[in-house]
């Protein structure tokens, strides 16, 4: 169905021009730049009624946008980052502060009631905690502060540690969490429905949760009630982590040897549950323990998102890997069957700058300001005006002049902070780079043969 019509006040928003995992406002840009976020696909909205002059009887519905909208809100807000679960969103503003919105359950909008909320809302209690990044669960959420702190709140009763406290104890508000992370501070975070992954300032990964197909890259399927550290990375510096419904994703900076030199690259690991090849591997088995892939030890990886059954790598030259699922186009390429990884090649002639995935579509930003999607097309969750499905990556004609500098997916819409001002490079903000780019026609077979073998060595002598 086609959206209502939104009112004048949409909000009006503002974000950094300099990557950043750590500080808010540190720069002119900051303060000059403003912009909106836009959102499409299946989205909440306000039903309320006036029953009287006195009265009004709150409700909340869904509507597709079939083409992104400005987002609704009572309040004017400078927003640098935004994250979305499967049925409500977060954004950080650029004084650190944290909004929720959508369908509320178990806790996880963190307001502490059991209210909808059709508009982004304050979540109060990390008012002055100084937020940095948020992430966004099926049925949980999490903030990491700029001093490295992370909270976490949401539904807990599914399983014991999905909100990384010990307990199956739902929190309506967030809540701290220390234990093994006391001490260290956090950089960034995922949610997948299931489990948390994170990683630390110093490139240490952490997982907890549900540990069904050994989705916590623990050598088990048991379930980890507070976060731990996945020991086969100890020593190696993670760069980047994603996380599926039921497995996960992470770039690994590996020392590359070639000629005389030695340089970092980022590699691509895997592990979890393998069925319909989103792991990379060849094959549908499970991985207990991360994996290198071997097939795109060629590439230098930086990025990485996941799907229900897919994951997609952006490497340092800004092409686009996909592995996984053929369901709906969401590889992006209609010759792969899928069974090993593939390039995205209708976008090659692009740099692409950022990737996200909802359940079966993507979005990816180039540094022209420029937005793609492709996979499934219901609700409208690829921007095109329609709810067609799309087989290979589509700009999104009504956002080419709104110079986009984030993106984010949901598992059935999409989001985007638009910048105001002119234009202007979309920033690499909180998400982890790799090293020194390697260009792939300067690599030779004893480079490749070099690397794969130093991942292999390290990761046996961590088995």
């Amino acid at each position: 169905m086609h959206s209502k019509g939104l009112s004048s006040d949409a909000i009006r928003v503002s974000t950094s021009s300099a990557p950043s995992t750590s500080s808010h406002g540190s720069t002119q840009d900051d303060y000059d730049s403003s912009g909106d976020v836009y959102v499409w696909g299946e989205v909440i909205c306000d039903n309320s009624m006036r029953a009287s002059s006195d009265i009004v009887i709150r409700s909340t519905g869904k509507t597709d946008f079939l083409l992104p909208k400005p987002l609704e809100s009572k309040l004017v807000l400078d927003v640098y980052h935004v994250d979305c679960g499967v049925k409500h969103a977060a954004l950080v503003t650029k004084n650190g502060e944290v909004f929720t919105w959508g369908e509320e359950s178990g806790g996880r909008l963190g307001h502490g009631s059991r209210e909808d909320s059709a508009h982004p809302r304050l979540v109060e209690c990390l008012a002055i905690c100084n937020v940095d990044i948020v992430a966004c669960g099926e049925f949980h959420t999490c903030a990491v502060t700029t001093a490295g702190e992370l909270y976490t709140w949401g539904d807990g009763t599914h399983n014991i540690g999905l909100l990384g406290n010990g307990t199956d104890v739902s929190h309506w508000i967030p809540k701290r969490i220390s234990g093994a992370l006391e001490g260290l501070q956090v950089a960034y975070v995922s949610c997948g429905t299931w489990h948390t992954a994170l990683i630390t300032s110093r490139g240490q990964l952490f997982t907890y949760g549900d540990g069904t197909f050994g989705v916590l890259g623990h050598g088990n399927r048991e379930s980890v009630s507070c976060p731990r550290e996945v020991e086969s990375l100890s020593g190696l510096k993670t760069i980047a982590v994603a996380c599926g419904v039921w497995h996960t994703a992470a770039v690994v900076e590996v020392i590359v040897t070639q000629s005389s030199s030695s340089i970092s690259s980022g590699k691509l690991f895997t592990w979890g549950d393998g069925d319909k090849h989103r792991l990379g591997h060849g094959d549908k088995e499970a991985r207990l323990k991360p994996t290198c892939v071997a097939s795109l030890i060629d590439y230098d990886f930086h990025r990485i998102a996941c799907g229900h059954s897919l994951t997609v790598g952006l490497t340092t030259s800004g092409q686009v890997l996909s592995m996984g699922n053929t369901v709906y186009g969401q590889l992006g390429n209609p010759r792969s069957d899928g069974k090993l990884p593939c390039l995205v090649e209708d976008i090659m002639g692009e740099h692409v700058v950022q990737v996200a995935c909802g359940s079966y579509h993507v979005a990816v930003l180039t540094n022209k300001s420029e937005v793609f999607t492709w996979g499934k097309g219901a609700n409208g969750r690829l921007g095109h005006g329609d709810i067609e499905d799309r087989k290979v990556p589509t700009l999104v004609e009504a956002l080419r002049d709104r110079s986009v500098r984030h993106i984010a997916c949901g598992s059935n819409f999409t989001a985007a902070i638009c910048q105001h001002g002119g234009y202007q490079e979309p920033s690499s903000h909180n998400v982890p780079h790799a090293g020194n780019h390697l260009d792939s026609p300067e690599r030779d077979t004893i480079a490749i043969i070099v690397a794969l073998s130093i991942v292999m060595r390290v990761l046996h002598e961590r088995l």
